[in-house]
């Protein structure tokens, strides 16, 4: 007999799950509240602000810069920043504590990374990257290939890179573990465990993932990685990112960029580089300090979290996303474009319209104009960045209504929203 109809979702119904993975409610009391009537999916994007980062950043102005100066760099934890942080963090991407340290960007961090593994794995110089992935790691694997330091191998994706590897000439494999668009989620046990058995490094790009849903570095076997600072781990605008090297690579080779900050004696002021041992060597310049300031809020708030906990909790509101546009929104002409199963789902549920004048920009402008903060992504992609702590399912039936009104009643079509959004 065929599956009887499941009943509609119901406000009482999303009320039933908060209450049912009420894991992040002291959590998310951490976190400061964004404007009034307003609901944020925007994590992919910039995550939630943890309550106290605004005092953090405030003592350090004052105590730090105002009034010690420079004593701040011996009476304080300055210095200390890209490794305690590291640390902190290092358990939401399932790595041991010494193996992680924020620093740099994200695009930085994947260049060091790139030139460490293609010298790690010297004679070899190919290095894999997907034709769609994030402009920017496509980017710096082709400036690298261009001074002649390695050569870029393109794949359209990951069934694709069994072949690439065939020829037996990778350095390394370089990933997403989650696109950027439709959310999708790589397999990085077995697409690592793939690039090993070729005599390829694997590096991994976490920045829609990390913070997000439950992740096993060490586990996977995972050689390197990157994650953004500043989307699921909320660390503020343009915080630093996270770099991962697994211990059996971290003293393998010299960093690419030899800063006085990855010195095995930083203030002996040595007349020749001399790298630190472990993942330290790939600090370069002077911290930033009132960036790490604002990120040590979300550092103390992670470290009481359970990673576990929050990706069960991740897999129901994005469950229940999808649910709800499946039942409301599809016969308006929306539709679901991630993947159905959570572990095959990064942090985000990407959306497509199918009208034949669909124009996601235009219904994201309008989504915002309602109180609902979402993200686009050229060509089609819709995308509701669900943050495992600071969004709740009761919050997901109100943006799902508010969306299902503008597409009722056409008001995406207005001129005012025909502009183009970052």
């Amino acid at each position: 007999m065929p599956t009887p109809a499941r009943p509609p979702l119901t406000p009482d119904d999303c009320r039933a799950r908060d209450a049912a993975h009420a894991v992040a409610d002291a959590l998310r009391a951490r976190f400061a509240p964004g404007a009034p009537d307003t609901l944020y999916f925007d994590a992919n994007s910039i995550g939630p602000m943890p309550a106290d980062a605004p005092a953090r950043v405030a003592a350090t102005l004052d105590a730090g810069w105002r009034v010690a100066r420079r004593r701040s760099w011996n009476q304080t934890d300055w210095l200390d920043q890209p490794r305690l942080l590291g640390a902190a963090l290092a358990p939401l991407i399932g790595a041991a504590g010494d193996s992680v340290a924020v620093c740099d960007s994200t695009s930085v961090n994947q260049y060091k990374l790139l030139r460490h593994a293609l010298a790690a794995a010297a004679p070899r110089r190919v290095m894999v990257v997907e034709r769609e992935v994030f402009p920017s790691n496509r980017y710096i694997a082709q400036g690298i290939a261009r001074a002649g330091l390695g050569e870029v191998r393109l794949i359209d994706g990951a069934g694709d890179l069994a072949a690439a590897l065939a020829p037996g000439d990778v350095a390394v494999v370089a990933l997403s573990h989650v696109d950027y668009r439709d959310a999708t989620r790589l397999d990085m046990g077995a697409l690592t465990a793939l690039a090993h058995a070729h005599g390829a490094l694997a590096l991994w790009d976490l920045s829609h993932s990390a913070g997000a849903v439950a992740i096993d570095l060490a586990g996977s076997g995972a050689d390197f990685a990157v994650a953004c600072g500043y989307k699921y781990l909320c660390g503020g605008p343009g915080a630093p990112a996270l770099v991962y090297v697994h211990p059996r690579w971290q003293d393998a080779a010299w960093p690419a960029l030899c800063g006085w900050m990855g010195h095995a004696a930083t203030f002996d002021f040595a007349a020749d580089y001399a790298p630190a041992p472990g993942v330290a060597r790939h600090l370069v310049g002077t911290p930033a300090v009132l960036a790490n300031a604002a990120f040590g809020a979300a550092a103390d708030l992670w470290r009481d979290a359970d990673m576990a906990a929050l990706d069960r909790r991740h897999a129901s509101l994005t469950d229940t996303l999808i649910a709800l546009i499946d039942e409301q929104c599809a016969p308006l002409g929306v539709e679901v474009t991630s993947p159905r199963a959570h572990g095959r789902r990064g942090g985000h549920v990407a959306l497509r319209m199918t009208a034949p004048d669909a124009n996601v920009s235009a219904l994201g402008q309008a989504l915002v104009a309602a109180g609902v903060v979402v993200s686009t992504r050229k060509p089609d992609a819709l995308r509701f960045g669900v943050h495992p702590i600071a969004n709740t399912h009761a919050e997901l039936w109100q943006a799902v209504a508010r969306l299902r009104a503008i597409l009722a009643s056409g008001s995406w079509r207005d001129p005012r929203f025909a502009g183009e959004v970052r």
